[in-house]
């Protein structure tokens, strides 16, 4: 039987699921960047981790 107005042999309940899965993907990828971007704020100023950097010099990490 075949399924009722597909797209491509795609159905609504195909897109029903993809569609907020990759949402909620791009979502996640976002926040991840955002506190990657954050966290560089405090790239080698850590008391634990940080070193003697000298002006000029590459960070430890990118």
């Amino acid at each position: 039987m075949a399924a009722k107005h597909a797209l491509f042999g795609l159905t609504w309940e195909y897109f029903a699921l993809a569609i907020p899965l990759t949402t909620g993907a791009l979502f996640g990828k976002f926040l991840d960047d955002k506190e990657t971007e954050r966290m560089t704020l405090f790239r080698d100023r850590s008391a634990l981790y940080g070193g003697m950097v000298k002006k000029g010099e590459k960070p430890s990490w990118p």
